[in-house]
């Protein structure tokens, strides 16, 4: 996912979102779709630490993000 800016705000977003979560939230937007939008905002940034990295790197943080995957569904 790339990065775009808010088209209220200016602030960081996904993209595919026109809006950040806290401009959903002003909105009026149902509660579901912005605990999305901010599950993919989060997505986004982990993802970007990998970005133009070393194979063993990514391989890593996949590893870690499938550990509090699993870890997230024992709640």
């Amino acid at each position: 996912m790339k990065n775009r800016k808010c088209e209220k705000c200016g602030a960081p977003m996904v993209e595919g979102l026109p809006l950040c979560p806290a401009c959903m939230k002003e909105s009026g937007a149902a509660a579901e779709i912005v605990e999305a939008a901010e599950e993919l905002r989060d997505i986004a940034q982990v993802l970007s630490i990998t970005a133009n990295t070393d194979t063993n790197i990514r391989e890593a943080m996949a590893g870690i993000l499938n550990i509090a995957d699993r870890l997230e569904r024992r709640k």
